[in-house]
């Protein structure tokens, strides 16, 4: 899994490097987010924007990763593609992560 990190006004901005997030990445894109949030990252934005595809044990692993956050801070998801966006709504986890185009309104809607 590559993952790039930068932070950017106390936020933790994670950029993923893959194309497609399936089940053989899964564990791994958990595992490397879950490090993240237990180093005390209190806002993490995941820019999706290289990520073509997303199944469902992914979209697990992304919950895994929100229910770790809990009460210690906040995690949003930015730069979605279509077929992304999609899948998101198809399984109403759009209703459940906040979504955003841009890293500026991810990183807006973390200080909300």
């Amino acid at each position: 899994m590559k993952i790039e990190s930068k932070n950017v006004n106390n936020t933790l901005v994670l950029i993923l490097q893959e194309k497609r997030l399936d089940a053989s990445q899964a564990v791994s894109l958990k595992d490397e987010i879950s490090e993240y949030i237990k180093a005390d990252n209190q806002n993490i934005a995941i820019n999706l924007h290289t990520v073509e595809f997303v199944d469902s044990s992914s979209l697990g692993a992304l919950v895994s990763c929100l229910k770790l956050m809990g009460s210690r801070g906040r995690l949003t998801l930015f730069g979605l593609n279509k077929p992304v966006i999609s899948m998101f709504k198809l399984t109403r986890m759009d209703r459940v992560f906040t979504l955003c185009e841009t890293e500026e309104q991810a990183l807006e809607a973390l200080e909300a």
